[in-house]
């Protein structure tokens, strides 16, 4: 027996409102530290939502940020954790679409990636804090809005 292919599949992902969510509450966080960071978020399709540079950011970071956000929306995990070989080649091999670097994290609800956001100018811990501060606030929004326990 043979399944015909569908023509739409259902898909999950955080819209604009979210992604502002998460900057938001990135940016909120990366003052608190004092890391002036560049920020991104992504829907699940890695397409960019919310961009923002807190002052001071360093500018070369913009495009970093954006590809964490990236790699992690498009692999499901966390940025910055493959084997330094592998990521290497992947990074390469994907024309620096892949990045490698810590502040990458995906953005997931019940299993399912819904977007993901990245973070870069600071240190990788800075950057990982800012990154789960915009993550948990948009989670925690979610989770009121549709009344679900989001934790992990």
């Amino acid at each position: 027996m043979s399944i015909a292919p569908t023509p739409i599949q259902s898909l999950k992902t955080i819209t604009y409102a979210g992604a502002i969510i998460a900057i938001d509450a990135a940016v909120a966080k990366s003052r608190e530290i004092g890391a002036p960071e560049c920020i991104a978020v992504v829907d699940a399709s890695s397409n960019l939502l919310a961009f923002a540079r807190v002052d001071g950011a360093a500018v070369i970071a913009r495009e970093p940020a954006i590809a964490k956000a990236s790699t992690a929306a498009a692999l499901g995990s966390p940025t910055g954790g493959i084997p330094f070989e592998f990521g290497a080649n992947l990074g390469f091999a994907s024309h620096g679409a892949i990045v490698n670097l810590g502040g990458g994290l995906p953005i997931i609800l019940g299993g399912t990636v819904i977007g993901a956001i990245g973070v870069g100018s600071g240190t990788t811990e800075q950057d990982v804090a800012v990154a789960e501060a915009g993550r948990d606030a948009l989670l925690k929004a979610l989770a009121t809005h549709l009344s679900l326990d989001v934790s992990s």
